[in-house]
Formats: structure tokens, sequence, C-alpha cells
């Protein structure tokens, strides 16, 4: 993101991003997939009051659970393109999704408008009392002298936390038992209690246990180290060519003029610009874009997944 972009972009007065808003009469939807109370709903929650400040224009989250957020996908994919239904989507639908689901019922390539990244989070890889290692490479040696318990748990089958530690697994050269969990949460109360000993999960899930002592995390998965645990190296620093991160997208439905998809990625990068803070304090980043940024994010990492799922074996559900 060229710093001169965001804060011009940051700084443009309301009055040159609400043309289209003012003459709308309906208030915007942002469908998110996720409950109330989660990280995706507090940050589609703080970018609607902050759109709805630039816009000038009312801004409401609607949370349509269900399916892995799919269902919120498929509301937005048959909206009508006029920017009143727009959509906040971490990466795994736009970029996962097509490779583990058989009746996918939409085409993230073709039947979304991209409007801008909102923000980044990390992906950690810890590890418990089930293995004295301190880094990757300690890891990776305990791993191979025991490989009869040498497992990792992910929040649940087919989620990109799972094809990390398939994709660390397939590069460091382990055969890791894959357990699976209904979410972060259980995941990381097993490695506490020595079940599983390693797990990958969204860093905000671990951060506060591995502060507290309780569990260690060995090595973030971004491109970059993460500036909340900035002594933690990432996996390619740690010997393992595998990068991921994590991020939150504006879409809207296919169809939507150039004129309005500009106008709203304003409103995005000036309200995102205003909740920096409130992001980092939820372990998200502000990370704006501009909609041809976000394509080709979208591009590269779908094909980074379906090498990944490819070489796990994983088969695709219905």
């Amino acid at each position: 993101m060229d710093r001169r972009f965001f804060l011009g972009a940051a700084g443009l007065s309301l009055g040159s991003l609400t043309p289209w808003a003012r003459a709308q009469t309906t208030p915007t939807r942002i469908m998110v997939g996720f409950a109330a109370g989660g990280s995706a709903d507090t940050a589609a929650r703080l970018l609607a009051q902050r759109l709805g400040v630039a816009l000038n224009h009312p801004v409401i989250v609607e949370n349509r659970t269900g399916a892995s957020g799919r269902l919120a996908v498929e509301a937005t994919k048959t909206a009508r393109p006029d920017g009143n239904t727009l959509m906040f989507v971490p990466h795994g639908p736009m970029t996962l999704f097509p490779y583990i689901y058989k009746s996918l019922r939409f085409d993230p390539s073709n039947d979304f408008t991209p409007i801008g990244r909102v923000c980044t989070f990390d992906f950690a890889l810890s590890t418990g009392p089930a293995t004295p290692a301190k880094t990757v490479a300690e890891y990776v040696t305990w791993a191979r002298v025991k490989a009869n318990n040498a497992s990792f748990g992910s929040p649940g089958a087919g989620t990109v936390p799972h094809f990390i530690g398939e994709g660390f697994a397939q590069r460091a050269g382990l055969a890791l038992t894959h357990v699976p969990y209904r979410g972060a949460a259980p995941s990381i109360m097993d490695l506490i209690a020595g079940t599983v000993s390693l797990v990958v999960s969204p860093l905000a899930d671990a951060i506060e246990y591995h502060k507290a002592g309780k569990i260690r995390v060995l090595a973030t998965a971004g491109e970059q180290r993460t500036d909340m645990l900035a002594a933690i190296p990432t996996l390619k620093e740690s010997g393992i060519d595998l990068a991921v991160d994590g991020w939150y997208g504006l879409y809207g439905p296919a169809g939507m003029t150039p004129e309005l998809t500009q106008s709203l990625n304003k409103a995005l990068v000036a309200a995102t610009g205003q909740m920096r803070e409130q992001l980092f304090k939820n372990a998200l980043r502000a990370a704006p874009t501009s909609p041809e940024q976000l394509a080709q994010l979208q591009r590269k990492e779908s094909a980074l997944w379906a090498s990944l799922v490819k070489a796990s074996g994983f088969k695709p559900e219905d």
C-alpha cells in the first residue's frame, strides 16, 4: 500500500466521497457471515460506523450466519449492484472455499466486485507442554523423533489454519496428524492440556495464553513479523517457505460501476484511517488497498490454496 495513496485518500473531504450516498434513501447493509461479538463482527461494525461518516449515509451490519460464512456471501451475490449491499468477508471464502466445497453456490472471481482490503491479521503456530520446543527447528527435530505423538490442531477441517498446518508439515518433511476442533478456543485448551503438540490458529486466539506462559508461539505465518509479538519470527525466517496473511475485504455484487466502486473505495480508505487503533486492540491491522490490488491479492492466494489443498489430499465436501 503506497503511503501517499493512504494519506491522500484518507484526507479527502466528505463532499468528494458522498455524491452517490446523498442520492440513496436506503441504509447500506454490510453482510457479515459470522455471529455478533466475534472478531469479524467487531471489525465490520467499526467499519460500518466510519463508512457512515465518510459517506454521510447510514451503514448497518447484517449478520447472515451459517455454512462457515457462505450464506452472507450468497446473499451478496444475488443483491442489486447499487451499493446498498456490501460484504465484509475474510479471505477464506474468496480464495480457499472453491477447493474445499463441491457445491459452492458462488464464484469468487466473477460474482463480486472487489472494493478494497480493509485489514489484516496473523496466524500463529503454537506449542505447549507436550513438547519442549521453543523454536520451529526444535519442534521439527522433536516431531521427527516423536512421530507417534506429533499432531496439530486447528479450528476445523477445511479452515485456513488447517491448510497452513498441512503446508508447514509438507515443507518441514513431517507426517503430522491433523486434529480438527470446533473453533480455535478448544484446540488451544487441548494444547495446554498436552493432548496435541501444535496448534495453528489466528494469533488473536493465542496471544494472551502466550503472554501468560501457558503456550509458546513458535512462529507467525505472515510475510513479515507481527508488531504484536515482534520477537517471534515468521515461518519463512524459521526456514519454512510458507507465508499466509489473514485479511478481511469489502466486496459488492458483480456489475457495480467503476465510479461507484471508486467512490466506495475512497470512503473505505478514509474510514480505515480513522479506526487503526481500535482495530489494533482487536489484533487487526488497518491495511486498505485499491480494488485492483484486492483482486490481484485474491488471485495470488487462490493459486496458493489450490496447491496446498491438492498436496494435502483433502477431499472436497458438499
